[in-house]
């Protein structure tokens, strides 16, 4: 059942098993579809958990985009019962498999008797009150539309009944015969998220991804830093569903390939310091992604920089929300090996929808990020996007695990969560100098029983402190108001001290438990 905590607890990852011109297929497998069940074992090597197929039903186009007879999936890729054989290998091999499903709009196969192209064939045999009547080039007479039409083919009436039931009957047999567990709505700007919603309840799919692409905001031809009303909008649109689908992020597709493109990687983090995406807003509503069949492949509608899609890869594989890796950049671009290191680290580091990120800098040179499963795990990441130079410090227990063109990840695992002595100890990569940080009382032990004011300069009396570790040093002084704070001396790279951001955890141990305190400057 379609949950909002899809993907939350679990280390998902989407692959989209076809390109825009995988329906003329003439390969030695005969047709796409046994094409991919050939390659179920490589799909399977890779890491990825779900498998996206391309529409599967009649088409006036090969594609799939322009669905007819519904009920009919005999298709360009294939026919019904090498749809079913290229599925049930897929989840033989533990996999499951997601269905492309064109819901706004479908093509009549005869004319009315008004010469309009408005008469369904096939079991759903509707007719033109199946149309909106607001349609731009068909005469339809149903309900006004709920969405921005298409002036392609019939918008397709969603408030009728009819509608809903023979959809929702349609869906199900793609559910319980062929063996579907998910689904893609495409172009789903077209009608409301309500009717999303109502399909994804009756239907109950382990998961649903909406397309809702909309254009950001641009001055002229510069993309305008601040996109958040772009996310906005994917948001509301999820919210219409009543959070039963996820949708895809454009938000993070343009921004990040801008700041790939043009070393603008500030364009990364948003004024709050979170990334500044859709999955930095709801990651776990976000599903991440380079290109696929309209983007990249030969349509190329809105292509990543063909020398910066590892450095994409890199960022959507290491940061929250769920990625998703096209085939293309895996079988055609020969990335295989690179992409695969990634999802490896991904599913190593335990790191799901709703990572935490602390981003540490982006500027004009380069973007740091240290990426870990929640607030005090032990296992964490770093990426750097760049070509400036830039590394954690290996006496930490940093390793270098991927690195490429524009891109590096560290990984580090096992640091331990609590020492005996001292009992306050540091969990974290860098530091500012001269830092206050908050500091919770430990009564049984005097000399560091403390008084925490929660005044905006977080400033707090404290008995006495004096702590070394390696080039870090805390200490007690005054700060000539009557009160005492921590400060925090070290002393580090100048490459790493400018314009960067720190996060510094420490923990504060009471009895048997421990409490851990961040403070993100």
């Amino acid at each position: 059942m379609a949950s909002a905590e899809f993907g939350v607890n679990t280390t998902e990852v989407l692959f989209q098993s076809f390109n825009w011109t995988s329906s003329k297929y003439n390969g030695s497998s005969g047709s796409w579809y046994n094409h991919i069940k050939k390659l179920a074992p490589e799909i399977a090597e890779l890491g990825v958990t779900y498998v996206w197929f391309p529409p599967p039903q009649d088409s006036l186009s090969p594609e799939g985009y322009m669905p007819r007879d519904i009920d009919k999936l005999d298709s360009k890729y294939g026919s019904e019962q090498e749809l079913k054989a290229c599925v049930d290998e897929l989840k033989s091999r533990g996999l499951h498999c997601l269905a492309d499903t064109v819901l706004n709009h479908r093509c009549a196969s005869q004319k009315s008797p008004n010469g309009q192209w408005t008469k369904f064939g096939g079991k759903y045999d509707w007719n033109d009150d199946a149309i909106i009547n607001n349609d731009p080039s068909f005469h339809g007479r149903g309900h006004p539309g709920t969405g921005v039409p298409l002036a392609i083919a019939p918008n397709i009436d969603h408030q009728q009944e009819f509608v809903k039931r023979d959809i929702t009957e349609w869906l199900n047999y793609l559910r319980h015969t062929i063996g579907f567990e998910a689904y893609r709505i495409d172009y789903a700007r077209g009608f409301s998220g309500r009717f999303v919603g109502e399909y994804m309840k009756a239907t109950e799919p382990a998961f649903a991804v909406a397309e809702y692409w909309d254009g950001l905001a641009y001055d002229g031809d510069y993309m305008k830093p601040n996109q958040n009303e772009h996310r906005k909008r994917i948001a509301h649109y999820v919210d219409a569903t009543e959070k039963r689908a996820h949708a895809f992020d454009f938000t993070t597709k343009g921004m990040l390939m801008q700041a790939c493109k043009s070393g603008e990687y500030w364009r990364l983090k948003d004024d709050k310091g979170k990334p500044s995406g859709f999955l930095g807003m709801w990651p776990q509503k976000a599903v991440s992604f380079i290109d696929n069949h309209d983007t990249g492949s030969t349509q190329a509608h809105w292509p990543f920089p063909n020398d910066k899609v590892m450095q994409g890869y890199a960022y959507i594989l290491t940061h929250p929300g769920m990625p998703t890796v096209f085939y293309d950049h895996v079988f055609d671009w020969k990335l295989k090996d690179q992409i695969q290191q990634l999802i490896k680290l991904r599913k190593e580091m335990e790191l799901t929808a709703a990572c935490q990120v602390n981003i540490e800098r982006a500027d004009n040179i380069m973007y740091v990020a240290r990426v870990s499963a929640d607030d005090v795990t032990s296992k964490q990441l770093y990426l750097k996007l760049g070509h400036g130079s830039w590394a954690p410090s290996a006496d930490r227990g940093w390793k270098l695990a991927a690195s490429g063109n524009g891109y590096a990840v560290w990984t580090r695992s096992g640091i331990p969560q609590k020492e005996p002595e001292p009992s306050l100890q540091r969990i974290a990569s860098q530091v500012a100098p001269f830092l206050p940080l908050p500091v919770e009382p430990k009564p049984e032990r005097k000399p560091s029983v403390v008084r925490l004011d929660t005044g905006d300069e977080l400033v707090q009396e404290v008995a006495a402190l004096e702590l070394h570790d390696d080039d870090m040093k805390f200490y007690v002084t005054n700060n000539g108001a009557g009160k005492k704070k921590i400060v925090m001396e070290l002393e580090v790279d100048e490459a790493m001290a400018i314009d960067c951001e720190f996060t510094v955890t420490l923990c504060v141990q009471r009895d048997d438990e421990v409490e851990t305190l961040m403070k993100r400057l």
